[in-house]
């Protein structure tokens, strides 16, 4: 939320003077584009703090230190990363009509991450480690439906800047993602087994159908 913005209102300190206007020293003006990236940048993180103090209901209190480092790694280097190419003084806009439609897209896909985080949350009780089967939505064809519509939103976020930073982000987290996904689908699938009075879990696409 912090990283990236910086880039969009502090220009000067991340490119060339020579990019710059010679006679005023001002540097070009933000397409359009370059806002509505940078407003949706930062209000899916908002979204994440949000959903972390209001949504989420976490099975552990704490997270191994070296995950910290490789979380922190990640985003905060991708936020510089896909800002840096993004907000760029050369940067070249696709036509309106094309970025507008993917921004579109990809805003009900975070409405539809963040419905699916609520649909998740409700499965728990508070101090229930138990499982169940997700429902509803989404979940009624995908077993985890909330990457699903994150990896859409981010893969819109893409075509929408037509910036091969943002694909790499895309591909790398839609890649920790499928992991995730692959053992989470099993697990419920050997959970859930139909064996001695319990459910058969339903058949179903593991992530991003038709093709995980």
């Amino acid at each position: 939320m912090l990283i990236y913005p910086l880039f969009y209102f502090l220009p000067h300190l991340f490119y060339s003077r020579t990019f710059a206007d010679r006679r005023t020293g001002a540097f070009p003006q933000h397409d359009l584009v370059q806002t509505v990236a940078c407003c949706y940048w930062v209000a899916h993180y908002a979204k994440r703090i949000g959903e972390t103090f209001l949504v989420h209901r976490f099975g552990h209190a704490t997270m191994p230190i070296t995950n910290l480092f490789k979380n922190c790694s990640y985003y905060y280097g991708f936020a510089a990363f896909v800002a840096y190419f993004v907000n760029h003084p050369r940067y070249t806009a696709a036509p309106q009509q094309w970025w507008a439609p993917c921004f579109a897209a990809a805003a009900l896909c975070q409405f539809s991450n963040l419905y699916c985080h609520i649909l998740l949350s409700n499965l728990r009780k508070p101090g229930d480690k138990g499982y169940s089967i997700p429902r509803g939505f989404l979940f009624d064809y995908i077993t985890c439906a909330n990457y699903s519509a994150e990896i859409w939103g981010w893969t819109l976020f893409t075509l929408g800047t037509r910036t091969a930073a943002a694909g790499l982000f895309t591909a790398a987290g839609a890649y920790q993602m499928a992991i995730w996904a692959k053992q989470k689908h099993r697990r419920l699938q050997k959970i859930f087994d139909g064996k001695e009075g319990r459910e058969r879990y339903p058949k179903r696409w593991i992530m991003l159908p038709p093709f995980f």
